[in-house]
Order: C-alpha cells, then sequence, then structure tokens
C-alpha cells in the first residue's frame, strides 16, 4: 500500500461519531501501547464500537450518503463505502479523482475496518500490468486453489474466470482493492473493454465480497458498470486539523486555516506542509510564513513561466515539494533534490532497499564527485535518504521506500532544466538497476521474488525514460530486460516477461536489429513461445537470431554459442534426434574449449546431449546414463543439490532406469523427485506436473491401471487449467489417458 495520499483526518466534536472516528481512535489507540500502558479491554472496548457503528450504518437513511457528487467529507465516504460492503453485489466501486486526494488512504481505512470484522483483504497495484499480474498471483496463492496460479500469472486466456472462481469460493467474505488503476486498460481482459464497463475483466461483482478501485480516471464511461464514488479536496476542518495534528508548533489555529485554503485543501500538499514544517529543517517556521513563500513562489513561477499550464493537485503538490527541498537545501542538504529525482525514475511502487540505499547511491558518484565513496559521501547520502522520509517526500515501505504517484510526476517534471544534469539521473537509475540485477542469478529460484519487486521499475524506465538516454544505458536498460524476462519465464510468470520484452523491442529502435542487448531481449521472448508449444515460430526465431549474431558478433562469441544449442534443443523437441546429437555434440566441444568444462552451459550442453541420446535407440540408454551421472555430480557440485537443473539430471536418470524396465527403482525415485520439485519450484510449475504425469505412466507399466487413469485425470485437469486446452503438454495427457482406456500404454516423453 505505497500510495498513502493523506493523513485521515481527525474528528469533528461538532458531528456524530463516525465509522471513520472510530476506527481512527482504535488504531490511535493501538499505537499508544508502544508507549503507554493501555490494558487490553480498552482495546476491545474501542474495536467493539467500531464495528457496532459499522453495522449501524446498514440502518441509515441512505439519502445522508449518497446525495452527493465529489465527497469531501472522508467521514461521510467511509460510511458510504462501509454500506455497499454490506451490499457488495451493488458493486465494483470505483474512488475517482485527483492525485493525491486521499483515494489509497480511504481504501487503507477501508481494509482496517474489513480486517477488524474478520474479512480477508487484498490489496493490488494496478499501476502497470507487470504489478497487476504479481499481485493477482499473490491472491491466487492465498486462496489454496494453486492449481490456477500459473494460468493467472501467464494471463491465458479465461484466467480472468478462473480468479473471480477462486473469489466466489472463497471461505470468507472479502475485500479487494485494485490501487492506482489511472489506465483502466490496464484492468481489461482478452477482448474487454477499458475500465468494468461490462464485469468480464479483472474486476467484477460478488456477492462474496466488495471489489473497490482507486483511479484519477473520473469519466463515467470507463466505468459503466461501477459506483464511481467522486474524492475531492478535503473539508476545511479537517484540512486545519491536518495541518495542527502534523506541526502543533507551527502557529495558530488561524494560520492553519489560511494555509488549508491556499493549498486548497489537497490532502498531499497539506501533509507535505505539515511534515515539512514539523522538520528540523524548517527552522522554526510557521504556517503563515510558509503561506508568504508559497505565495512569492507562485508569482516567481508565473513571471518566469507565464501561460504554462499545469493542473492544480499536481501544481500545488509541486510547490509544496519545492518549499521543501529549498527548506533542506537552506539547511546543508542539497543531496535531496537529485535523490528524489532519481526515485521518480522509478514506478510508484516500493523501492527495494537493495536497490535504492545509501551505499548504491554513492556508488552512482550522483551526489558526489564522481568516484567519491569515502564514508563522509555515504553519510551524506544515508542524511538524504532519511530527511526526505522525515519531510514525507518519501515513504518507508515493504523493506525499502516508496513515492506518491504525483510526487513521482512532480520529480519527473523538475528533471526538464538541465539536459546533462537529467540524462546524469536517468542514467544512473538505469545503473542502478542493471547492478542490482546483475548480482541475481536469474535461474536460481531465490532470486525469483526480487526480479518481481523490480519488474515494475524496469517498466517504468522503459516506459519514461528509455527514448531519453543515451546508447550505452538504453543498451544496459535492454540486458536488464532479457534477464529479467529470463527469471519470469523460469519462475511461470512468462506473461510478466513478454510484456517487459514487448515494450524493451518497442523502444530498441535507437540501437537497431543487431544490437547484442536487442538479440539477447528477442532470445528470452523466443524461449517463452517455445515454452506455450509455438515451435515453429520459436524456431524460425532462433535461426533469424543466430544468423544475425554469426554475422554480426562472429562465430567465437558466447550468445552464438548459446543459440546453436538453442537450435539443437529446437531440433529436438521435433523428435529429430540424430541431428540434435550432432548439433550438441558440436556445441559442447566448443563450450569446453571457451568457457570451461564447470561452467553451467557447459553443464546444460553436457545434460542435452545425454537426453538426445536416451531418446533414440534403447541400447543407447547406458550411454546416456554415464553421462547423467556425471553430470549430476557435477551440477551438485556446481549448482547445488536442489537447483533446479540439478533435479532435471535427477529426473532423466529415473526416466531412463523406467526404460529399461526397472519399474520399482523408477518409481521410488520419481516419488522422491517429485517431493523435491514441488518444494523448489510449486505444485503448478509445468516441470512438477511432468513428474506427475510419469508416475501415472509408470503406475500403468506396473499393472495399476485405475490408479494409473486417476492421475492422468488429475494431471489432464491440472495441465488445462495452467497450460490451456491445446498446449503439447495437456494434448500428451489427453492422448496417454485415452489410450489407456483402449488398453494401450503411451511411454512417457518430454523436453529437457
Amino acid at each position: 500500500m505505497s500510495d498513502n495520499d493523506d493523513a485521515f483526518p481527525g474528528p469533528d466534536d461538532s458531528q456524530e461519531e463516525t465509522v471513520g472516528e472510530a476506527l481512527a481512535d482504535y488504531l490511535g489507540l493501538v499505537e499508544e501501547t508502544i508507549t503507554a500502558q493501555v490494558t487490553d479491554d480498552d482495546i476491545r472496548d474501542r474495536a467493539r464500537r467500531a464495528m457496532d457503528l459499522a453495522a449501524s450504518v446498514q440502518d441509515r437513511n441512505p439519502d445522508h450518503i449518497w446525495g452527493h457528487d465529489d465527497f469531501s467529507d472522508r467521514h461521510l465516504l467511509l460510511d458510504a463505502l462501509v454500506a455497499l460492503m454490506g451490499d457488495p453485489q451493488q458493486g465494483p466501486v470505483v474512488l475517482a479523482g485527483p492525485g493525491g486526494t486521499g483515494k489509497t488512504t480511504v481504501a487503507t481505512a477501508l481494509a482496517e475496518h474489513a480486517l477488524a470484522l474478520g474479512q480477508d483483504v487484498w490489496w493490488i497495484s494496478a499501476s502497470n500490468p507487470v504489478t497487476l499480474l504479481r499481485g493477482l498471483t499473490a491472491v491466487a496463492r492465498q486462496l489454496g486453489e494453486a492449481g490456477d496460479v500459473n494460468a493467472i500469472a501467464r494471463d491465458e486466456a479465461g484466467a480472468t474466470d478462473r480468479f473471480w472462481r477462486l473469489l466466489e469460493n472463497a471461505s470468507s467474505e472479502w475485500l479487494l482493492v485494485f490501487d492506482e488503476a489511472d489506465d483502466p486498460q490496464v484492468l481489461a481482459a482478452g477482448g474487454s473493454p477499458a475500465g468494468v464497463q461490462d464485469l468480464t475483466g479483472w474486476v467484477r461483482s460478488s456477492a462474496r465480497g466488495l471489489a473497490l478501485v482507486t483511479s484519477r480516471e473520473d469519466d463515467l464511461r470507463m466505468w459503466e458498470a461501477a459506483r464511481l464514488l467522486r474524492v475531492g479536496e478535503l473539508l476545511e476542518a479537517d484540512a486545519v486539523q491536518m495541518l495542527l495534528a502534523l506541526a502543533p508548533a507551527a502557529g495558530e489555529e488561524s494560520e492553519a486555516r489560511a494555509l488549508a485554503r491556499r493549498l486548497g485543501r489537497h490532502p498531499l500538499s497539506l501533509r507535505l506542509a505539515g511534515s515539512f514544517l514539523h522538520s528540523q529543517a524548517a527552522q522554526g517556521a510557521t504556517f503563515a510564513a510558509y503561506e508568504r513563500t508559497l505565495d512569492e513562489q507562485v508569482q516567481a513561477d508565473l513571471h518566469e513561466r507565464p501561460g504554462r499550464h499545469v493542473p492544480a493537485p499536481l501544481a500545488l503538490a509541486a510547490r509544496a515539494l519545492e518549499l521543501s527541498l529549498g527548506g533542506l537545501a537552506q539547511q546543508g542538504i542539497p543531496q535531496t533534490r537529485p535523490v528524489l529525482q532519481l526515485a521518480s525514475c522509478y514506478a510508484p511502487a516500493p523501492i527495494p532497499a537493495s536497490l535504492l540505499n545509501a551505499r548504491s547511491l554513492t556508488e552512482t558518484g550522483l551526489l558526489t564527485d564522481f568516484g567519491d565513496t569515502s564514508p563522509t559521501a555515504e553519510d551524506r547520502a544515508e542524511e538524504a535518504l532519511r530527511e526526505l522520509q522525515i519531510t514525507g517526500i518519501l515513504e518507508p515501505a515493504d523493506g525499502g521506500i516508496a513515492l506518491h504517484t504525483v510526487i513521482i510526476e512532480a520529480g519527473r517534471a523538475s528533471m526538464g532544466g538541465s539536459v546533462l544534469a537529467s540524462a546524469r539521473i536517468r542514467h544512473a537509475a538505469i545503473e542502478l538497476l542493471h547492478g542490482c540485477t546483475s548480482k541475481l542469478p536469474y535461474e536460481h529460484p531465490e532470486s525469483w521474488p526480487q526480479y518481481l519487486l523490480l519488474g515494475p521499475h524496469l517498466l517504468s524506465l522503459l516506459d519514461t525514460a528509455a527514448d531519453q538516454v543515451d546508447r550505452e544505458h538504453l543498451g544496459l536498460l535492454m540486458e536488464t530486460t532479457a534477464r529479467a524476462a529470463g527469471a519470469f519465464n523460469l519462475s511461470g510468470m512468462s506473461r510478466a516477461g513478454i510484456i517487459l520484452g514487448e515494450r524493451a523491442l518497442a523502444r530498441s529502435a535507437p540501437l537497431g536489429a543487431e544490437h547484442r542487448a536487442v538479440l539477447r531481449v528477442r532470445h528470452a521472448m523466443t524461449w517463452a513461445m517455445a515454452y506455450h508449444g509455438d515451435l515453429s515460430t520459436a524456431e524460425a526465431w532462433y535461426r533469424e537470431n543466430f544468423q544475425t549474431q554469426l554475422r554480426v558478433l562472429g562465430p567465437e562469441d558466447h550468445d552464438v554459442l548459446f543459440s546453436r544449442h538453442e537450435l539443437a534443443w529446437i531440433a529436438a523437441c521435433r523428435g529429430d534426434w540424430a541431428t540434435a546429437e550432432v548439433g550438441y555434440r558440436e556445441a559442447l566441444d566448443d563450450s569446453v574449449r571457451m568457457l570451461g568444462p564447470d561452467d553451467p552451459r557447459t553443464l546444460l550442453t553436457r545434460h542435452e546431449l545425454a537426453w538426445a541420446i536416451a531418446n533414440q535407440e534403447r541400447s543407447r540408454l547406458g550411454e546416456a546414463r554415464e553421462i547423467f551421472d556425471a553430470v549430476l555430480s557435477d551440477r551438485r557440485r556446481v549448482l547445488g543439490a536442489e537447483h533446479p537443473r540439478t533435479l532435471t539430471t535427477l529426473h532423466e536418470l529415473a526416466w531412463i532406469s523406467a526404460q529399461e524396465g526397472q519399474w520399482e527403482q523408477a518409481e521410488t525415485a520419481y516419488r522422491e523427485l517429485l517431493v523435491l520439485r514441488v518444494r523448489v519450484l510449486g505444485e503448478d510449475h509445468p516441470d512438477t506436473m511432468v513428474i506427475r504425469h510419469e508416475l501415472a505412466w509408470i503406475a500403468a507399466r506396473r499393472g495399476r491401471t485405475a490408479e494409473a487413469e486417476s492421475r492422468y485425470t488429475d494431471v489432464l485437469d491440472q495441465r488445462r487449467r495452467i497450460l490451456g486446452e491445446e498446449h503439447p503438454d495437456t494434448l500428451a495427457t489427453q492422448r496417454a489417458r485415452e489410450e489407456l482406456h483402449r488398453g494401450r500404454i503411451i511411454d512417457a516423453r518430454h523436453l529437457a
């Protein structure tokens, strides 16, 4: 929940207590337990009062809620949302309004209420397709229906129906929040239009729970099938209360009221102003002084850029942000400005500390003279990050920091001055992301969660910075995309990898189609095609890539060598085992010479050479086993006992045992391998499903026909859900079951 636009305003004693006030009272009491002794009974009493008030909303006259268009009264808005939770089939609901008006904060308050009622709450960032898919997949996992996880992650046909079936079958009522859906098209799926016009996309109605969307888009035509609630500026009393709560020593209530009016009662601008005035950088400034400085800044801006039109919320936040940065500079902390500008190159999603921290900032040379990595330089970077959080510009979030979307836009807009300075900041943002991913082996499962966190920031750089950087840094961006797409492919999130690849290739023109990094992006996308069963297209792309690489890079290049390996793999996928064997042997000789015998790519070629041999004449199974035994020993030593590729070699050895008729030994090995693959890759990874399919085959060969049929049926259902009806693996299981009904057994085959 990174977009905490404003602090939920405090209670107004002149009004009847609302659900929002009761919840704020309860949550405030929980916070008090950190510094004071508060009894459990106190907490239970206030929590019960909040829930009782929520229940009473259902019986109120709805006219006091629905007689509004723009909800300035946040208490009334929360009451309306609680009422809709009681009848979710009226939904979905869209909270719409300009950036910084507190949509996410209202949604957060509703989420706290839902939790207090014992409902499940899921929060999905809908700011871009990558974060959307990541969030949808996480919800699917939490619901316990793991069979649909990969299908949803790959956004395959029917994935939206699968997702909503999971929600309809959830064990408890729920609240589902799609946050920051400023582009409603992100929520569309298949043939559905933008937004929720026909309830066939990712957002729908359900009797089990309420789907809530926050968005800047307030055109009713985009949300035709939803209940649209517009979020406006705060009530004046709430805006004043917010300033006084954030900066209690900055002046009288009348001064706070004047400043609140000057800031248009815009929650984010109020938060920035109050947080700054409470910080040491303000040097005791008052509400009145802040207002005077703001007026001077506005006049100067009008004088320097007459006629320039900026949307009001963005202009307000930008001016408040500028006052904070100016005050920090006067306090001797000018480095806060480039740090903010760099962070604004990324997405409005949590920025992991592994990506942006004091040390990484120092190593970019952005804040100091290039090459200065002294402890003093790192201290200055740490100070900049700390002060940006104190003044409310950066927010702590999920092991890192986050920026509000409006602050990101203001930060990007502020880079419009010096072209050289702006380019240096964008270059530093790319260098940091490239450096972070270069430390994450994309084929290792332990790296995949980190790639999921970095994906939105890579997408942001592709969308907003790729056309404003030099060739060198555009190349780094393509390299990072290729690596991330590889991680997404192997982790089962291939749809996210394809999205990144498509965006990257669309912006790669300045590099040309023959640039190494561009070819690597194409290679990653080609793998995804083959993975989904489109072997003919994949082979054409691989051959085209190989010919280009060979011409441009030469026969001794490592990428050319790996493309030769992949062409042998494609031949094996087509069943041309003799051609595959020749290709693998030629690639292996050069791989040993160029990379060394222990390089993971050399081990991969040795493994797949044995696979090609084993699938030819039965008399060659012993030859293949000997190679696999050696590869297993080397992979355990080089990669580890539970690396996915080590498990792949164990699989081939178990398969050879079955081919040799050692059924008991093979079944034992398969059962042990199934446990390992579930632990390392998950229940629904395609490699895990291969083991389940082949256990059915072994059961059939051992005369346990009923068990074999049951196993085939389970795998078929799983593959249909996850891979689709027409995937080659799905068709293989379907045919094996059909032949079993006819009294025939099809021997199992699989890709390496």
